[in-house]
């Protein structure tokens, strides 16, 4: 387990005064990523073994936007391990503890020598120690997330430049909801996001996103390089149409 606490700055809030979607998105994989570097044994495990732990796919539920000011504490549990996939429970509460977003996020781990899948050795937990996530249920989705039939309508093309990269020289997942969101039709509501990672954005690719609209509940944006790479998929949906309100 690892938690820190952060306020909502002025850099993180939207017109409307509230947390923007990529914001949050990058301040849950920071806990993750400072989770991650406070397992000493595991980190040491992950660099004996040539081996690096990437996305590959993220549920977030959102239940209320922190303001700007507002402080707000992040936590993050690793509860499970299962062949190569390593699975995080990771939360967001308000000062009085209100539970704002709650996510699921699947790691998947990788040979970055030879770019092939890692399979987690059966005492991994000699090196990592698992927490319980039953204190933060949520209703999780399928890693998977459907592709639709057909190209859907073509968006605005996005180019990856320098600025948009991380540690690993690839686009941040906080752009992947950044550029998703910004295509969304204006007038469309949502509070879970689901994002499954496919191939990651290098610098310089163009991306070309796709939406798909097949009910009022959903927007699915699919996002493509220009090698015609599907990079990811990522699905917005609202709890009003799901609970038929």
């Amino acid at each position: 387990m690892y938690e820190f606490e952060r306020t909502v700055y002025h850099c993180d809030a939207g017109a409307d005064g509230l947390l923007k979607l990529d914001s949050a998105a990058a301040m849950l994989m920071d806990c993750c990523q400072f989770q991650e570097y406070s397992e000493v044994r595991f980190r040491e495990w992950l660099e004996r073994n040539h081996t690096a732990v990437f996305l590959s796919a993220l549920q977030l539920d959102l239940l209320r936007k922190p303001a700007f000011r507002e402080k707000i504490r992040i936590r993050v549990v690793i509860y499970d391990c299962k062949s190569i996939y390593g699975f995080r429970r990771i939360t967001m509460r308000d000062e009085n503890n209100e539970l704002l977003m709650i996510a699921n996020g699947i790691g998947c781990f990788f040979n970055f020598a030879t770019g092939k899948a890692v399979k987690l050795p059966e005492n991994i937990e000699d090196y990592l120690k698992l927490d319980s996530a039953a204190d933060d249920p949520m209703e999780v989705l399928p890693r998977k997330i459907l592709q639709p039939a057909g190209e859907g309508i073509a968006l605005e093309p996005f180019k990856a430049m320098r600025s948009d990269l991380d540690l690993n020289r690839h686009l941040t997942t906080a752009r992947y909801f950044a550029l998703a969101e910004d295509r969304l039709p204006e007038d469309f509501r949502y509070d879970r996001v689901r994002i499954e990672f496919k191939h990651q954005v290098k610098c310089g690719e163009t991306v070309q996103p796709f939406l798909y609209r097949e009910n009022p509940e959903t927007a699915l944006i699919l996002l493509k390089n220009s090698a015609g790479l599907l990079n990811a998929l990522v699905e917005f949906s609202s709890r009003e149409h799901r609970n038929g309100v």
